[in-house]
């Protein structure tokens, strides 16, 4: 999330909204040089100094990195958090992914919040939440049939955001996919799209692509 939508963010959090970033996993199996343990106790530092930047919370979910499932059990632990927190927005992962976490992560965010806004659900008391806006960020794993819909213009926050995003080891090129390079290359692509100098694009529900007008 610090990577496909930090920016939109930390404009949102200058703008006097309160950010919060939910790890499902912590993404620790993903350096064939150390252990799970020893990379996910990177990650997690990497992303708190991230979170420090961008202005945001940072929450840890304890499932593990390459296991997710769609299960009630881990939609109803996010529905909690989203009672707790009583979201306006919430970003989450395209349907469509390369990497089995997205794509469950895409169904249980849509699970959760339909247990969080159900009040028959019962969630340790919260109170339901009430009409979240759900966008998908672009992701490099997940641009298959991407469609982006609603664009933000970052360019005045770009340079505290590729400070956030290079907290990371693979953020700064230690690995071996050049993050920075593509994300840098898509938001400046999407600002051209839209005459600015770099956004951050996201994709909407079908179903939300209605606009109404009196006249054309």
């Amino acid at each position: 999330m610090e990577f496909t939508a930090g920016a939109t963010l930390l404009k949102h959090a200058r703008s006097g909204w309160e950010v919060h970033i939910v790890h499902l996993t912590l993404g620790e199996k993903g350096n064939p040089q150390l252990s799970p343990e020893e990379y996910g106790a990177q990650k997690r530092k990497e992303a708190e100094e991230a979170a420090k930047i961008l202005q945001a919370t940072p929450h840890f979910l304890p499932y593990r990195d390459g296991e997710l499932t769609v299960s009630d059990e881990i939609a109803r632990e996010l529905a909690r958090l989203l009672r707790e927190l009583q979201p306006q927005v919430v970003i989450t992962h395209w349907r469509e992914s390369i990497h089995s976490d997205h794509t469950a992560t895409h169904y249980l965010t849509h699970r959760a919040i339909f247990m969080a806004a159900n009040p028959h659900f019962d969630l340790e008391g919260l109170p339901p939440v009430r009409g979240v806006r759900l966008y998908y960020a672009e992701n490099w794993e997940d641009a298959e049939n991407f469609r982006p819909f609603v664009y933000v213009d970052i360019s005045d926050v770009f340079a505290d955001w590729e400070r956030a995003f290079k907290c990371f080891a693979i953020g700064r090129g230690e690995g071996g996919f050049p993050y920075w390079d593509w994300y840098q290359a898509r938001t400046r692509i999407r600002g051209i799209e839209i005459g600015v100098q770099y956004a951050q694009a996201f994709a909407v529900d079908e179903w939300r692509m209605r606009q109404k007008r009196d006249l054309l």
